[in-house]
């Protein structure tokens, strides 16, 4: 083996022990145990679908948004037979807003506006993700939908929204997500929508398995 091959295996294996000793701290941080589930609000289709899409996401990440629509359809495709479990992974280091566009929408779901709100989020990415201040979309976008903003404000600065958020970036971390959007279908790892298609060649054979039963 090569120098050059050596100092790259040596240099991998440093930034993997690096990324186990964070996620070991950020578990010892929250205390964390069992994966909390996604609230309600978060969650769509029947509770024992077949198929359990656990999504891992930001809303300022542009593959994110192409995921979003691509789940959607299948929703439509399969219906009963899937059930989505929507999980917020905001990348801290890249996107300034996806921690705060992450906590409107989830005081947007308290509102039970969730999947209205998310949807907006993604539609209008390219006018909010790069804002220089607390961009303005996230009050437009209240408003578009007959939200009480006072509420909705509070709420999302609450330390106890956000304490939230970031438990589940520190349980997705334990997992070895480190890329939006990771999902996981049935336990199964997959990372962007490229993977998801792949995986999703195998639904018709998992519902056929389960109708079976």
């Amino acid at each position: 083996m090569t120098d050059q091959k050596k100092s790259r295996l040596a240099a991998i294996g440093a930034a993997l022990v690096f990324a186990s000793t964070i996620a070991v701290l950020l578990a010892r941080q929250f205390n964390l145990g069992p994966e909390r589930p996604a609230p309600d609000f978060r969650t769509f289709g029947p509770a024992d679908a077949p198929v359990q899409i656990h999504e891992h996401t930001d809303f300022a990440c542009p593959a994110c948004r192409g995921a979003a629509g691509l789940l959607e359809e299948m929703m439509k495709v399969y219906g009963p037979g899937l059930r989505i479990h929507f999980k917020h992974y905001p990348l801290l280091n890249i996107h300034p807003w996806s921690l705060h566009a992450a906590a409107y929408a989830d005081c947007a779901g308290a509102q039970g506006k969730f999947k209205e709100y998310a949807a907006l989020l993604f539609e209008g990415q390219q006018h909010w993700a790069e804002a220089k201040e607390e961009p303005k979309q996230f009050a437009e976008y209240a408003a578009r939908l007959g939200l009480d903003l006072d509420a909705l404000r509070v709420c999302a600065n609450d330390p106890e929204t956000l304490k939230t958020i970031k438990l589940e970036i520190a349980e997705a971390d334990m997992k070895g997500v480190n890329a939006t959007p990771t999902f996981f279908i049935n336990g199964k790892r997959a990372v962007g929508s490229g993977q998801l298609l792949d995986q999703a060649r195998k639904f018709d054979s998992m519902l056929r398995k389960a109708a079976n039963k």
